[in-house]
């Protein structure tokens, strides 16, 4: 699409609002997995600010508890992303899709949806989903694949957007993007008119109608002798591609009727009712309301109904009872976005996950000069099993990722007594966390004793003391405000001494003050801001934190429930600065 003045302002507004919408409506998400299930969620204040919350992971036996940080995103934006690092792959970018993005996606994904789960394991092997010859696995992985027609396909399309330099463009490059993953029209045909909302927006130079969506929305919808010259090679029998076509003309008609709800609604105008509409669409039907067609019609009600107060559009989408919340949000909010830009969406937008990577991403879209992501030097399947390998035997620190980027370990702590949670960040800036599960007695145990190596030492406390020798006016200003120099055991240096603080503090319950660039995790030890050429000491030492309420502390930690204490009832965790610190309770708590 030729850009102008505004695009990338729009195109950063149509990123950084999906990832707020996929972040605030997650929780709330009907198959979000969450801890304490529907009275949870009733429980919840619809308000503009992220939270901290708990969810379930993992399948059957191997079940654990997954702490979701505040302003953290599902796999609506991850999978966004994806395609944006396809399409700056230009021509290639339906094979990088397909032989790297998708493969690669199962190692990190977060709440991923099982139409694209199974299809990305697919292309992982090699096989496209819809070829269902050579084994019954592979025949049921096509059944399955011809009817996905869920809305995982709307959600991650928006970059094409920035890319198709016209209608005919952008109908086969959302198309083909959906068809690598789900094969029912429902899916496709909710992405099309979602994808034609945004370039409305995206082209809008004055004022955008009431009902400028809806006929958006109606643009996109294809006629089928348009579609099925589209289809890959060897998509299907003539059979099956007449049925296609028939399922297409459905879907089609379907969408037209929920547009026309969506129309005489916003009739209306302020006597419009969203719980109302929205129920008649089916966004909070269980059975229907994650379909692509219906989630793309919810969205264009939403963004339309409150386009002069987005605010309300997005708490709407993100709190509606019993829905797809996460992607109704990222969606209403990605239309609102690129109408808008990213201002309305205030300090969530700053504070969303990877909010800088995403506007970079959004930039580099719209210059489409930027190379594209290198591609992987082995199998993303053969890269995702080594980087797993070695995480959970701790013999790793960094190296290629299995989409071709590179990564460093960042931090990891053990979520379960069987999984291990590490934090990666890759090159360009995004951010992956990778639970590995600790397979084995043995397994877990050599995990384990990497975390236990090195404790401190007199001679470790000596060495630490002396990398700060040059702050020793900053322990006498820190004394002079109630801090007994004489107690202090170790003075650490800390890269980022206000998130280091924020971890003890959270740790251990209590506020931590930082005071002429000093603070005090207790009367032992004081932290100071280190420069960037500080060597950290985080191999050579060690802390043990005693807390007189030890369930409490797993509840300021957000890991109600989870397996986290080893062996002689200690946990064992990284602080921001890679430094082992083991947790333990007040034995005099105990006793009491």
């Amino acid at each position: 699409m030729t850009a102008n003045e505004d695009t990338p302002r729009a195109a950063k507004g149509m990123f950084l609002g999906a990832a707020v919408g996929d972040a605030l409506g997650w929780p709330q998400e009907i198959r979000g997995n969450l801890v304490g299930g529907q009275k949870e969620r009733d429980r919840a204040m619809p308000r503009l600010e992220f939270r901290d919350w708990t969810r379930h992971a993992g399948q059957y036996a191997r079940r654990y508890r997954d702490p979701v940080r505040a302003g953290e995103y599902s796999d609506d934006t991850q999978l966004l992303l994806a395609t944006a690092r396809c399409c700056l792959a230009g021509e290639a970018w339906w094979t990088r899709l397909t032989e790297v993005e998708l493969p690669a996606w199962p190692f990190y994904q977060r709440g991923g949806g099982g139409a694209v789960l199974t299809a990305a394991s697919s292309w992982a092997e090699r096989r496209p989903p819809w070829r269902d010859q050579g084994s019954a696995q592979a025949a049921r992985v096509a059944t399955r694949y011809r009817n996905a027609g869920a809305n995982g396909v709307a959600m991650r399309i928006s970059p094409h957007v920035l890319f198709a330099g016209g209608p005919d463009e952008l109908i086969r490059r959302v198309f083909l993007d959906g068809i690598a993953t789900h094969g029912h029209p429902r899916a496709l045909v909710g992405a099309l008119s979602y994808a034609f909302v945004l370039r409305s927006c995206l082209s809008s130079t004055g004022t955008h109608g009431f009902g400028a969506n809806v006929h958006a929305a109606a643009v996109g919808l294809v006629d089928v002798a348009n579609i099925v010259p589209l289809l890959p090679e060897g998509w299907g029998s003539a059979s099956e591609i007449d049925h296609f076509a028939s399922t297409w003309r459905e879907a089609n008609e379907e969408m037209e009727q929920l547009l026309g709800i969506v129309s005489d609604s916003l009739g209306q105008g302020a006597m419009s009712d969203p719980e109302s509409t929205l129920e008649k669409v089916g966004c909070t039907d269980k059975r229907i309301g994650g379909a692509g067609t219906v989630s793309a019609a919810g969205a264009v009600y939403l963004a339309s109904r409150f386009a002069a107060r987005p605010h309300e559009a997005l708490l709407s989408a993100a709190y509606l009872s019993k829905a797809d919340t996460d992607t109704l949000a990222s969606l209403t909010a990605g239309i609102l976005g690129t109408l808008h830009g990213p201002d309305w969406l205030g300090v969530l937008a700053s504070t969303v996950q990877d909010a800088s990577y995403l506007a970079d991403m959004a930039a580099r879209c719209v210059a489409q000069s930027d190379p594209a992501s290198s591609w992987p030097t082995k199998r993303p399947k053969a890269l995702s099993r080594e980087i797993e390998e070695g995480l959970a035997l701790r013999k790793v620190a960094g190296g290629e990722f299995p989409d071709g980027r590179y990564y460093h370990v960042d931090e990891s702590v053990l979520l379960s007594q069987e999984v291990l949670r590490t934090k990666l960040r890759l090159d360009d800036g995004q951010t992956a966390l990778i639970d590995t599960p600790l397979r084995s007695t043995s397994a877990a145990n050599r995990a384990s004793g990497t975390l236990r190596e090195k404790p401190v030492t007199s001679k470790a406390a000596d060495a630490a003391s002396t990398v700060a020798s040059s702050s020793t006016s900053s322990v006498s200003s820190v004394a002079g405000n109630g801090v007994s120099r004489q107690r202090v055991e170790a003075l650490l240096a800390a890269r980022n001494l206000a998130k280091t603080a924020s971890f003890y503090a959270r740790l251990i319950g209590r506020d931590i003050t930082i005071s002429a660039g000093m603070a005090e995790i207790n009367s032992r030890l004081l932290m100071f801001e280190a420069p960037d050429d500080t060597p950290i000491d985080a191999d050579l030492v060690s802390i043990n934190v005693v807390v007189d309420d030890f369930s409490s502390m797993i509840s300021r930690l957000g890991l109600e429930g989870s397996e986290l204490i080893l062996q002689g009832g200690v946990i064992e965790m990284r602080d921001p600065d890679g430094r082992i610190v083991r947790v333990s309770q007040s034995t005099e708590h105990s006793a009491s």
